[in-house]
């Protein structure tokens, strides 16, 4: 029979009570080691700095006067290529529900067709206030491309089977989500306020930003 003396017993001890503070520290240590060990937090996407009215903002009014003006300004400047967001001719404001923009669309050459769009988030509806042009709208789009970073956002060109809207001053349409539209203006271009409704599937400032 193993006989244990005054002495092992207490070096026992020792050594047990030391081993448990090693392991201790090092757990301690190695705890507070392990989120520096941790990769950066990833930064947060470009859309999540547009700034979004914190409520439905303050009220704004447009007059005829400043829309027509806007038209034919828009059409000065576009020389044959799309002209949108003319803060320094009229207010554009996005909210948290919808958006607005002021588009100009030009006359395409000979052959040219519009590059069509579908949204799967957004109501688009268009207010024409200057000029004349053709809104084709349904369909097929072919070639249809998802938008790299917009889930839900498609392009491509040209619209099949979708049905031609001769669109002028004063006529308002109303397309619904998922619905492939496209646009061209005729000879003067053709200029709209386009009301963009987010529908919920989206992050709206991903939606917004992209427009």
């Amino acid at each position: 029979m193993t006989r244990f003396t005054p002495a092992i017993l207490v070096s026992a001890v020792l050594f047990g009570y030391l081993a448990g503070q090693a392991t201790s520290t090092r757990d301690r240590v190695g705890a507070e080691a392990a989120p520096a060990q941790q990769p950066p937090p990833p930064q947060a996407p470009a859309w999540t700095t547009i700034p979004l009215a914190p409520d439905q903002g303050e009220l704004t009014y447009w007059s005829s006067d400043d829309l027509k003006r806007a038209h034919t300004e828009m059409a000065a400047r576009s020389g044959g290529r799309i002209v949108s967001k003319p803060r320094d001719l009229v207010p554009v404001p996005i909210m948290r529900t919808h958006m607005l923009d002021v588009v100009h669309r030009p006359q395409l050459a000979a052959g040219q067709t519009p590059t069509a769009e579908q949204h799967e988030g957004v109501t688009d509806l268009y207010v024409i206030i200057g000029g004349s042009g053709t809104l084709v709208v349904g369909g097929t789009i072919e070639n249809r491309q998802p938008i790299a970073n917009r889930p839900g956002e498609y392009t491509g060109r040209p619209i099949l089977g979708g049905r031609t809207l001769k669109v002028k001053t004063g006529d308002v349409v109303n397309v619904p989500p998922n619905l492939p539209h496209a646009s061209e203006g005729d000879a003067g271009g053709l200029t709209y306020m386009l009301v963009k409704g987010n529908v919920g599937l989206y992050p709206w400032g991903l939606v917004s930003g992209a427009q």
